[in-house]
């Protein structure tokens, strides 16, 4: 009889785990400020309307205005009477002229010619005046920006893996007994 033994090959494995060290110096940033700066001034706005032209055009005047346009009215009606009186006086005057002087002195003065205008007031625009101030001063502020960079440090062991044979295969064959069978 023919015993046959055999042992399996084993291998073994060696590890050596990576290695990864990592040192840091953090960044630091400081930043100041100073800060900007606005100074506003303001006289608060005033409207002035003079509406006297208008309304003097309409007639509503002040006591000056309206004596002294009063006192010229006069004047002229005044000397527009004597120069009428006056060509009345030198047409009665002229009598080798002929004709009805006096009659047509009369006729005149009895039925006076009229004269109408219209027209729109006021002609004028009011004057307007704004007066007020507005004054703004600023002051530009600023930063200021230091930085300091930060470091990294990084140091890495690669992994380590060994592969060994721990036991070698064999087959070992093993005849038991004493009886052999030569005939085939």
């Amino acid at each position: 009889m023919l015993q046959i033994s055999q042992t399996y090959a084993k291998i073994g494995i060696r590890t050596q785990n990576a290695q990864l060290n990592i040192r840091t110096v953090q960044p630091q940033v400081k930043i100041s400020q100073e800060h900007a700066k606005v100074q506003i001034e303001s006289e608060l706005p005033r409207v002035h309307i003079d509406q006297y032209q208008c309304f003097a055009e309409a007639g509503l005047k002040n006591n000056i205005d309206l004596m002294r346009e009063t006192t010229q009215l006069a004047y002229r009606h005044v000397m527009a009477y004597i120069s009428q009186t006056a060509a009345d006086g030198d047409r009665l005057a002229a009598v080798e002229k002929g004709g009805t002087p006096i009659a047509d002195i009369a006729e005149r003065n009895a039925y006076p010619e009229k004269e109408f205008i219209f027209d729109m007031i006021p002609k004028s625009r009011p004057k307007i005046e704004v007066t007020g101030d507005l004054k703004i001063n600023s002051t530009p502020g600023s930063v200021t920006f230091d930085a300091r960079r930060g470091q990294v440090d990084i140091q890495a062991t690669r992994p380590e893996i060994e592969i060994y044979l721990r036991q070698k295969p064999s087959v070992r064959f093993q005849y038991i007994g004493r009886n052999v069978d030569t005939q085939i």
